[in-house]
C-alpha cells in the first residue's frame, strides 16, 4: 500500500511525505527479509519512533483546540474532530486531548516523550500524578517528581508507575505524610470508581446474553482471583503457549459455575465468607482511625487499599498474622516436606508479588515455589528463604537450563540469567518504601545484580 501525499508542497508537507516514503521502502524489507534479530530491532526503533510522533501529534492536538478548527469543520469538538481524524471515536480523541493539556510542551515530560524515552501511556500516568501532588509541593519538588518519574518509567509496568505516582512526594516528605496523602487519593479514587459501578446485561436472542461492567479495582481482583482458580491458566501454560481465546472460554465458564454456586444461605442479608485474598497491612494501622495510616495492599496484584478499605474487609476476613522481619521458623521445613505449604505460599507472594523472572507479570496465583539455589533433588530445603516465586513457563525454563536463578547473597532477592552469561537481573516491581524496609531490602540493587 502506498501512502497518499500532502498537497499543498510546503516544507512541513515534504517532510510529512519523506517519512511516509520511507514507511513505503521499509514495508517489503520488513515483509520479506526479516530475521529474528532484525524483528526485534524494528519493535524497539520503531516503538521508540512511535513515541517521538505521539509527541508531534500532541503538539498538533494543541493547535486544533486552541484554534477551534473543530467549529469550523463541523465536527461537535475537538476530540470529535481528532476521534475522526485517527481513525478513532470521540472518547479516544477527547483522551488525547486531555493529555496534550495535561503535559504542558516543553516540560521534561514533553521532552521524555519527543525524545522516545517514554510512551504517550505513561505520559499521561506522570502527567496524572504530577496533578495529584500535594498542595503545598514547591516548583522545585514537582521538577523532582517529574524527573524521578521519567527515570522510574524505563524500569516499571504502567500499573507499577501508577503505584508509584501516588506516593511520588516520598522524595521529600515524610513517610507519614506519604501515607496521609496516598490515603486520601486512594479514597477518592475508590469513592468515584463506586459512583461509576455499573453492570448491563442483554440477551443475543441465540441462548447466550452478553454484558458489560465496570467495578472498582478491590473487587475486580477479588473476582479474578476466584476465576483464575476455575480456568486453571497453568493448564494452558503446560501447553507452552497461552491460547487467550481458549482461556477467555475457561474463564466464562467458570464464571458460570460461580454464579451457579453461590451459597443462597448466605447472600447479603444473611452474611457470608469472601473467598481468600491476601491484603497487607501494618496491625497498628490496621486498628488505628488515624489519618495517617498506611494503605493495604492486595498480594495477588498489587492493588492497593485506602485503610477505610481495608478494615471494612477486615471485618468478614480471616488475619493471618506474619512477621516479615521477624524469624521464619514456623514458615521453616527443612528437608521433612518436598511441597511448600499454603501458608508458605502466602508468604512467598507477600515478597515476590509474582513470578519473580525480570519483566515478567505473571501473578502470585498463576506462580509456583521453586526450590531456590538447589533443587529438592540436590539437597534444597523447603524453608522460606531458599523458595523462589516463579511462573509455570519460567519455572519449566529453569528445569530445562534454559534460565538460571539464585537468592542475592546480600539481601535474598531473587536474581535470574541466561547460560552463558555474568550479569544477574531482578524484578523492578515497585512498592512503597515501607514494604521495602519490612522486608529487609535495600531500595537499590545489590552488587552484583542489575535491573
Amino acid at each position: 500500500m502506498v501512502a497518499q501525499h500532502i498537497e499543498p508542497a510546503t516544507p512541513l508537507a515534504a517532510e510529512l511525505n519523506a517519512l511516509q516514503t520511507v514507511i513505503d521502502r521499509l514495508e517489503p524489507l520488513v515483509r520479506n527479509v526479516l530475521t529474528p534479530t532484525e524483528a526485534q530491532q524494528v519493535t524497539q526503533v520503531v516503538g521508540r519512533v512511535k513515541n517521538r510522533l505521539d509527541a508531534l501529534t500532541l503538539r498538533a492536538a494543541r493547535v486544533i483546540h486552541d484554534s477551534r478548527l473543530a467549529r469550523r469543520q463541523g465536527a461537535a469538538s475537538t476530540g470529535d474532530l481528532l476521534g475522526r481524524d485517527l481513525g478513532n471515536d470521540r472518547g479516544a480523541g477527547n483522551r488525547l486531548l486531555g493529555v496534550a493539556r495535561d503535559v504542558p510542551e516543553q516540560s521534561l515530560t514533553d521532552q521524555a516523550l519527543s525524545a522516545g524515552d517514554v510512551t504517550l501511556t505513561q505520559a499521561r500516568i506522570i502527567a496524572d500524578g504530577l496533578k495529584h501532588l500535594p498542595t503545598n509541593t514547591t516548583p522545585e519538588q514537582r521538577q523532582t517528581a517529574e524527573r524521578t518519574l521519567i527515570d522510574d518509567a524505563s524500569l516499571l509496568t504502567p500499573k507499577d508507575l501508577r503505584a508509584r505516582a501516588d506516593r511520588i512526594a516520598d522524595q521529600w516528605a515524610s513517610p507519614q505524610d506519604v501515607d496521609r496523602h496516598e490515603s486520601g487519593l486512594l479514597a477518592e479514587r475508590e469513592q468515584r470508581a463506586w459512583e461509576n459501578t455499573k453492570l448491563a446485561m442483554w440477551a443475543n436472542g441465540d441462548g447466550t446474553t452478553s454484558g458489560r461492567f465496570t467495578i472498582p479495582d478491590a473487587q475486580a481482583a477479588m473476582l479474578k482471583t476466584v476465576l483464575d482458580a476455575y480456568a486453571s491458566p497453568r493448564r494452558v501454560s503446560m501447553l507452552g503457549r497461552e491460547r487467550t481465546d481458549e482461556y477467555a472460554t475457561r474463564v466464562g465458564r467458570g464464571f458460570c459455575e460461580l454464579i451457579e454456586r453461590v451459597p443462597t444461605d448466605r447472600l447479603p442479608n444473611h452474611g457470608g465468607n469472601n473467598v481468600l485474598v491476601a491484603v497487607n497491612m501494618d496491625l497498628a494501622d490496621l486498628e488505628s482511625r488515624l489519618e495517617d495510616a498506611a494503605p493495604g495492599t492486595i498480594t495477588t496484584d498489587g492493588t492497593r487499599l485506602s485503610p477505610g478499605q481495608t478494615r471494612r474487609l477486615a471485618c468478614d476476613a480471616k488475619l493471618l498474622p506474619q512477621v516479615f522481619d521477624g524469624e521464619s521458623v514456623p514458615l521453616d521445613l527443612g528437608r521433612e516436606e518436598r511441597l511448600f505449604t499454603r501458608h508458605q505460599r502466602i508468604a512467598i507472594a507477600n515478597r515476590d508479588h509474582g513470578c519473580a523472572s525480570p519483566g515478567c507479570d505473571r501473578p502470585p496465583g498463576w506462580c509456583e515455589a521453586h526450590h531456590g539455589d538447589r533443587t529438592w533433588a540436590q539437597g534444597g530445603t523447603t524453608n522460606l528463604k531458599e523458595a523462589i516465586s516463579v511462573c509455570a513457563e519460567h519455572h519449566r525454563q529453569i528445569h530445562a537450563g534454559h534460565l538460571q536463578c539464585r537468592l542475592n547473597p546480600h539481601d535474598g532477592t531473587p536474581e535470574f540469567r541466561q547460560p552463558g552469561t555474568t550479569q544477574w537481573k531482578r524484578h523492578r516491581r515497585w512498592r512503597p518504601q515501607r514494604e521495602d524496609q519490612a522486608r529487609g531490602r535495600p531500595k537499590k540493587s545489590e552488587p552484583g545484580a542489575s535491573s
